[in-house]
């Protein structure tokens, strides 16, 4: 894969001679994206593209290519790979669709395409794809700009939209392969790279089919010892199922037998795309969760209890505090106030100011040795007047102190992004949008810690 992902020379076969806006010149977002190795334009109707020398057929490059990218009707692409094979290229990316995604005349293309991989040699990767990124490296074979960003996060997905919108499924993206229709290189070749690579602390994967299931399950189970490992597949209907043959020539197969396979490898999987920012970001940022008991901490006995619910759909519990706990947090609060788990502490705000009562709880729950994860519930204000009820400036002192357990945090009120950033600035407390998803994150890092990792490989 280091072809693909730190290639020093790239040959761009079949690259437009237009330029600007609209033009998806995948030459111009690659050198305004930093990558400072030799770029090889080839096409045959141009001498000259962006400043730099055309060559019509990349035999004629007489320097070492480490990959190529075409661009080019389907027609062209098994001669074009010969050609390659001819200038001893050991990697090539096939951009374009139209092969077991279309016809039946797209799947010979492709299995012609296979066959040369097999014989001679060289990795290929695709058809129908945007390739690879590289922000460590500076490098992308995206003809869309995409945002940089140095992030501990790997990417693996059957569609390039993920690499453009990474923002929106995975929060972040240091490294990304598309490895569209898989025709050679396919989730295996991905895992396995990302899986050693220093860089990538954690790993994201959108499937919709999978052409080497046991290699791939066998594969994960080893992977997510050192890293966390999170897929969303697709084509959980029958519908969905069908779309994703049409999408990338892939079968989704029995979405049941996937999930039970994947989550005995001990992948977290994922049943929608909502859940896939909120997944790393919690498992990229938040300590593991060391057992199954939670303590709440809210403004709201009715949001307490809807969380109870939350937790227990999870499999996590409420945990009984300890005296010493119960002794601390009934100091702040008036003789009447039953002291339990959730604790309501809106009495205790109403006293001694926000700030200071929700920091004595905090303290409190965190150095309680029967509680294992927490949970708090905050107000989000939004005109001045009521900024004494915003927290988290002192639940981060807080959590600077006491790093050790995972806290999570559901906000309401009219102003939640606003105040999520100043929570989330430190990194150490994460904000979710719901309580369901609350809980949930914190099912994800107690399954982190003990992982249900199914030793046989599946059939």
């Amino acid at each position: 894969m280091k072809n693909f992902m730190e290639p020093e020379s790239v040959a761009l076969i079949g690259i437009s001679r237009k330029s600007g806006p609209g033009s998806f010149n995948v030459m111009e977002n690659m050198i305004k994206f930093g990558f400072s190795g030799r770029i090889f334009p080839i096409n045959p109707k141009a001498r000259e593209i962006l400043g730099k020398k055309v060559y019509d057929n990349v035999r004629s490059v007489k320097e070492r290519i480490d990959l190529a990218v075409i661009s080019t009707p389907r027609e062209n692409t098994v001669n074009i790979l010969k050609d390659c094979v001819a200038a001893k290229i050991k990697a090539a990316i096939v951009v374009n669709q139209g092969f077991a995604d279309a016809d039946s005349r797209g799947k010979e293309i492709q299995q012609e395409m296979t066959e040369i991989a097999k014989k001679e040699g060289i990795r290929i990767l695709g058809p129908n794809t945007l390739g690879v990124l590289n922000n460590f490296n500076n490098f992308t074979t995206s003809f869309m700009p995409i945002t940089k960003e140095r992030a501990p996060v790997g990417l693996i997905c059957q569609s390039g939209i993920f690499f453009v919108g990474a923002l929106e499924f995975s929060g972040t993206i240091g490294k990304g392969i598309d490895v569209g229709n898989a025709c050679d290189i396919g989730f295996c070749d991905a895992l396995s790279y990302l899986g050693g690579d220093p860089d990538i602390k954690i790993i994201a994967i959108h499937m919709e089919g999978l052409n080497k299931g046991k290699e791939f399950f066998s594969l994960a189970s080893k992977v997510v010892k050192e890293k966390p490992i999170i897929i969303l597949k697709t084509g959980s209907t029958e519908t969905g199922a069908k779309a994703a043959i049409s999408h990338t020539g892939t079968m989704a197969g029995d979405y049941q037998i996937y999930k039970a396979a994947l989550k005995g490898a001990g992948v977290a999987f994922l049943e929608e795309d909502g859940q896939m920012t909120y997944a790393v970001k919690t498992l990229l940022n938040l300590p593991t969760m060391k057992g199954n008991n939670v303590a709440v901490i809210t403004y709201s006995g009715a949001a307490g209890i809807m969380v109870t619910d939350a937790l227990e759909r999870y499999g996590l519990k409420l945990v009984s505090l300890s005296p010493e706990t119960i002794r601390m947090v009934a100091e702040l609060s008036p003789d009447w106030m039953p002291i339990g788990n959730p604790l309501d502490i809106w009495p205790a705000v109403m006293k001694y100011g926000t700030g200071n009562a929700y920091s004595v709880a905090l303290k409190a729950v965190l150095n309680d040795p029967q509680v294992d994860g927490v949970i708090c519930i905050a107000i989000a204000p939004m005109i001045p007047e009521f900024s004494f009820l915003e927290v988290s400036e002192s639940l981060n002192r807080v959590m600077e102190e006491l790093p050790h357990k995972p806290v999570v945090a559901w906000l309401y009120g009219p102003n939640p992004k606003k105040i999520s950033k100043k929570f989330e600035s430190k990194k150490r407390i994460m904000i979710y949008p719901t309580l369901e998803m609350a809980a949930w994150s914190l099912s994800l890092l107690r399954e982190r810690q003990v992982p249900k990792v199914n030793t046989a490989t599946p059939k």
